[in-house]
């Protein structure tokens, strides 16, 4: 079968994988089907209707599987001494599942034969290997050893299920026969890729012999899909069974990752134990070096003890022998077994024994990075900011990189300045901001990479370089999303020449790791406060909307009340005239002194109406402010006079303190009139047996260029509602009796139209404060004023 997956450099990364992993599926698609007898005799004996005489047609129909069935009899487990010449009498003997097990894997091997041609990356001077632990050489995969794996395999996780038996419960139950061929066509998917992708998989088994890992890592990275899926899709294809399927697709996971869906999880783990058995006993070609899941949690797994293992054990090669013989996979004695398993084991042993004299090179080298990383992360906390973040990114440098001093910096995305950490060792972290004037872009060569820093941090070096150790300085980008969100300049040690070239090109990979580390913290820490900028934003043009629906909402009712008003005007007041001329002339006619008193009663309130309506014009079309300098004292003094002059009134106390506030722009006569309707508002809420106080305050707010004129009182306050519309036209909390409700309303216009503004700030029981923001003359010299207490 030919491999049709070719290098294409113009296409991106993402779309290259995918187009080969289609192109995997199809291939795998090409693959022959298991026999049309195997498949029928898989079906069945694994119906409850069928009978022994349909089995027994269905093999005597295929020669080549009727010898295999006889020659298998003979090697069973209980051991035949009669001959056995008829299928119907082997069956007898084997049993429907062992018969089962036998035709799957004859017809595997005849589906993929021993002897079939290796990877076309096999040396002509490699020798075909007949040990039972050699895998073969470099790019070569050996099905003879994969299938003698497969065989191990399945015939110790026979043997478990058997040993087992007894401490699992009916409906966790596992059959021996069924874990059989489950482990031996647990890694199918490999010898269909060996079969539909040659080239490639010879790539895959020479990078795992080179690298000792999981050969599923390396599959997924070179084909772009590994054995386990494909061994799935193979299954599929075949219409294998649900539980044989999922030990296929499955095995090779933790216990506890193991999907909710599959049927029997005893029996993958089951498998799964079994293969690690095999493999630490070098037997067959796996292609997987690696043992991540613990045993533990494989023997809880699968409800299998210590003690049964040791057992199936003892009983493994034994088994292995008369299967592989049986099946057509060579004749090998059990001293051969244990001999071939053994010089694989001391194989390996020198392999990794080299290998770990070259990795100790750089373990010490390694070590001093991870341990800065793990220190990085254990300083940084998830909410971290920037600067605490540089702070850690500062200290971890000085310690991974061995130098007196480091500098972090960051650059937020969309500014035009650079947030800088500068620490020596043994010393505080300096924190300060410095201007770009344009953004520095990463070295070439990837995340990671150390550079000579040039012009690309001319914004940076001369801030920092009196603090960094040697004369040259170096440094190292943090990327995220494809741009430099910040870096980390130091300088060199005492090595200016190709000692510090060769320890940077050492570092490369130690730095590559550690560099993502500090932009992924950093690039976090960026994000949070854009978010938390953009939050406040938000926010704030939330409440400028508010503001703005609320000034339009109270600019529509004063067009109204000014259109009522002109309307009502010019509609009653001519009726109203009358009405009073007519009330006053029948009052001096009328001689009945009642009669008198209701038509001067008629004239008043019709004097009373057209007063309302002239104070209503007043509020709508107000005359405009006539704005000069004046000191707040003269202005509060005023609105005292004014607020006490009401009736009722004029025993009221006042408190006014002492204040040093410069003078205001304002129209004093109209301040004066609204601060003494909040006067006025002030002394009808407090008490007035004389436990009433209000009291008058100012200060100067120079940040927002105000004078905040404040009126306290101790009076009943104002609930929720009432606050809402204090300001509101002919609104009055006061039920019987109540007056117009124009007064804050009257105050509001006033002040506003200086550009002041006025709040009220209540709770029931606890009295109300009026805030007055007035716009300080700043036109004029600050002027000292000193109040004076004003008592009634």
């Amino acid at each position: 079968m030919s491999e049709t997956l070719q290098q294409e450099p113009a296409k991106p990364v993402d779309a290259l994988k995918e187009k080969r992993v289609e192109l995997v599926l199809q291939q795998l698609d090409e693959l022959p089907t298991l026999p049309a007898v195997a498949i029928r005799v898989l079906e069945a004996t694994s119906s409850e209707d069928s009978s022994a005489k349909e089995v027994i047609s269905l093999i005597a129909s295929d020669p080549s599987l009727t010898a295999r069935i006889l020659k298998l009899v003979h090697r069973a487990d209980g051991g035949v001494r009669a001959e056995v010449t008829s299928v119907e009498r082997a069956v007898v003997l084997l049993g429907f599942e062992a018969v089962k097990s036998a035709v799957l894997a004859v017809s595997l091997f005849e589906t993929f034969p021993v002897d079939e041609p290796k990877s076309t990356m096999q040396a002509a001077n490699v020798p075909k290997s007949g040990g039972f632990g050699d895998g073969g050489g470099a790019g070569v995969f050996n099905r003879e050893q994969f299938w003698k794996h497969s065989i191990a395999v399945a015939a110790c996780a026979e043997l478990l299920a058997k040993r087992a038996a007894a401490v699992w419960g009916r409906e966790s139950k596992v059959d021996p026969s069924e874990a059989f061929v489950c482990g031996l066509l647990h890694d199918l998917g490999k010898v269909a890729l060996e079969a539909a992708l040659p080239k490639s998989f010879a790539k895959v088994v020479e990078a795992t012999e080179m690298l000792r890992g999981n050969i599923a890592d390396l599959e997924r990275q070179i084909v772009g899909l590994d054995h386990m899926v494909v061994g799935k899709r193979l299954a599929e294809k075949w219409k294998l069974p649900a539980n044989v399927r999922d030990c296929i697709w499955l095995h090779g996971q933790t216990p506890s990752a193991l999907p909710a869906t599959v049927k029997n999880p005893r029996l993958v783990n089951l498998i799964t134990l079994a293969d690690t058995l095999v493999r630490e006993q070098h037997l067959g070609y796996s292609g997987n070096h690696t043992f991540a899941i613990p045993r533990k949690l494989l023997l809880e797994g699968a409800g299998v003890t210590e003690e049964h293992v040791a057992t199936a054990m003892g009983e493994l090669v034994g088994m292995i022998e008369a299967r592989a013989s049986a099946l057509g996979l060579g004749e090998s004695s059990t001293s051969d077994l244990y001999r071939q398993a053994l010089c694989q084991a001391n194989r390996e042993l020198g392999r990794v024994s080299t290998q770990l004299a070259a990795r100790n090179r750089k373990l010490a080298v390694r070590a001093k990075f991870f341990d800065a990383l793990a220190d990085f992360y254990g300083t940084v906390q998830a909410d971290a900011s920037p600067a605490v973040v540089l702070g850690a990114v500062a200290e971890t440098a000085v310690e991974a990189l061995d130098v007196g001093a480091a500098a972090a910096f960051s650059i937020p995305p969309g500014q035009t300045y650079a947030e800088v950490v500068v620490l020596e060792k043994g010393a505080d972290c300096q924190a300060m901001v410095v201007e770009m004037l344009g953004r520095p872009t990463a070295p070439a060569g990837g995340p990671g990479t150390v550079a000579l820093a040039g012009e690309e941090l001319a914004f940076l070096l001369p801030v920092v370089s009196p603090r960094l150790t040697g004369v040259k300085r170096y440094w190292a980008a943090l990327v995220a999303d494809g741009a430099c969100v910040g870096g980390v300049v130091w300088g060199s040690m005492s090595g200016e020449g190709a000692e510090e070239a060769e320890r940077l090109a050492a570092m490369k990979a130690e730095m590559t790791g550690l560099a993502s580390g500090w932009a992924l913290a950093l690039r976090t820490s960026q994000i949070r406060d854009e978010a938390k900028l953009l939050s406040e934003q938000l926010a704030e043009a939330n409440r400028n909307l508010q503001d703005a629906q609320t000034e339009v909402t109270r600019a529509r009712t004063l067009v109204t009340i000014a259109e009522m008003a002109a309307g009502a005007a010019h509609e009653m007041n001519n009726p109203l005239a009358v009405i009073s001329g007519r009330s006053q002339l029948l009052a001096t006619t009328l001689t009945d002194e009642k009669s008198k008193k209701n038509a001067q009663l008629i004239a008043e309130q019709t004097h009373r109406l057209s007063a309302m309506i002239t104070e209503l014009m007043d509020f709508a079309k107000p005359e405009p402010p006539k704005v000069a300098s004046a000191t707040v004292m003269e202005i509060v003094r005023a609105a005292v006079e004014v607020a006490k002059a009401r009736p009722g009134l004029a025993d009221r106390r006042i408190e006014v303190p002492s204040f040093d506030v410069p003078s205001v722009r304002v129209d004093p006569a109209q301040t004066a009139a609204a601060i003494a309707e909040v006067l006025d508002n002030a002394l009808q809420a407090t008490d007035q047996s004389g436990a009433g106080r209000v009291t008058i305050a100012a200060a100067h707010d120079p940040f927002g260029g105000h004078v905040v004129v404040t009126v306290s009182d101790n009076g009943t306050g104002m609930d929720e509602h009432t606050l809402r519309r204090a300001f509101d036209p002919f609104f009055s909390s006061k039920a019987a009796g109540r007056r117009r409700g124009m007064g804050l309303a009257k105050a509001m216009r006033w002040v506003e139209a200086v550009g002041g503004s006025i709040r009220l700030d209540s709770r029931p029981g606890e009295g109300t404060r009026a805030i007055l923001l007035l716009p300080v003359d700043r036109g004029g010299e600050k002027g000292t004023e000193v109040g004076r207490r004003v008592a009634g």
